[in-house]
């Protein structure tokens, strides 16, 4: 490649990028009540509008604009440290709060789906998660996001988090505590390859791109016998349908958070491997990078 068609390619896309960051300002003006300073605001509207997105906030509320926000936070932010240190081993070993936090605040948004596309297909686990004694299990509970969500979400459910990052489970104790759900959210600083409950959980959530490969069978295994009888686990996987553009972005993406080889048909093997029934992955909305494959014990 020359340096012109260097050149060109990186002019035809810095656009882009910057639009992404430009759209994160907008979204945290909106989420937080703040307004941006006119020039600025005025000129990022041009961008958007330049790239196509002039529109895309128009009935953008507080409340839809967090999620959005927070994953172009932890996009961002995991862009800007592999341009700062390109040497730096894959793996999910960052320690910043901002950044943690970001982490935290998407997996919170998977409940929404969670509750309304997800759990209704999986058999009886609707009513498994609103019974007394229900109880859920949040491999890599980060800083316990995911966690405080389906906690308020069923609230009948107990929650035991698992996670041997000491930055993230410092954080994760901060957060349940503020959110008032010392009670119901169990914290332990551990890997899942140290987890040794038996039948103690209706059902388990594994965000494999997280776990380095070799643990990923041993996760299974252990995650099984955790599950009560008819329990059944959720992992993630990549899904192969998006356009190759996107399937190689978060095949880097899922390669720095630890795992980038998590195909939903290799998730699907080990799982049944692992002695799990009714395996399946679930339908994923149009454009989605992620695949959801479900098994039960």
């Amino acid at each position: 490649m020359s340096v012109q068609a260097l050149r060109e390619f990186i002019n035809r896309h810095v656009a882009s990028a910057t639009g992404l960051a430009a759209l994160g300002a907008v979204l945290g003006a909106r989420a937080t009540g703040t307004p941006l300073e006119p020039t600025v605001a005025a000129r990022i509207q041009d961008l958007l509008a330049a790239l196509g997105g002039g529109d895309l906030l128009a009935d953008v509320g507080p409340d839809d604009a967090r999620p959005f926000l927070a994953e172009l936070r932890l996009s961002l932010g995991i862009d800007a440290k592999l341009l700062r240190e390109p040497v730096r081993p894959a793996g999910w070993s960052h320690t910043e709060p901002e950044l943690l936090q970001a982490g935290g605040d998407v997996s919170a948004g998977f409940v929404q789906p969670l509750s309304r596309l997800v759990v209704p297909r999986l058999e009886g686990l609707a009513d498994r998660l609103a019974a007394p004694g229900a109880a859920f299990l949040d491999v890599g509970v980060g800083v316990a996001g995911l966690s405080i969500a389906i906690a308020r979400a069923w609230p009948a459910l107990q929650v035991v988090g698992i996670d041997p990052w000491a930055p993230s489970i410092a954080l994760a104790r901060d957060n349940v505590a503020r959110a008032g759900l010392g009670d119901r959210i169990e914290l332990r600083a551990l890997g899942v390859e140290a987890l040794a409950d038996e039948a103690a959980f209706d059902l388990a959530w594994i965000p494999i791109p997280f776990l380095p490969a070799p643990i990923v069978p041993i996760a299974y295994t252990h995650v099984r016998r955790a599950l009560r009888p008819g329990g059944w686990v959720l992992v993630s996987a990549i899904n192969p349908n998006v356009d190759p553009a996107s399937l190689a972005f978060w095949r880097l993406r899922t390669t720095l958070f630890g795992n980038g080889e998590v195909s939903p048909v290799g998730a699907e093997a080990h799982l049944r491997d692992a002695g799990f029934v009714d395996v399946h992955t679930l339908p994923s909305p149009p454009g989605a990078f992620l695949a959801l494959v479900a098994g039960r014990r």
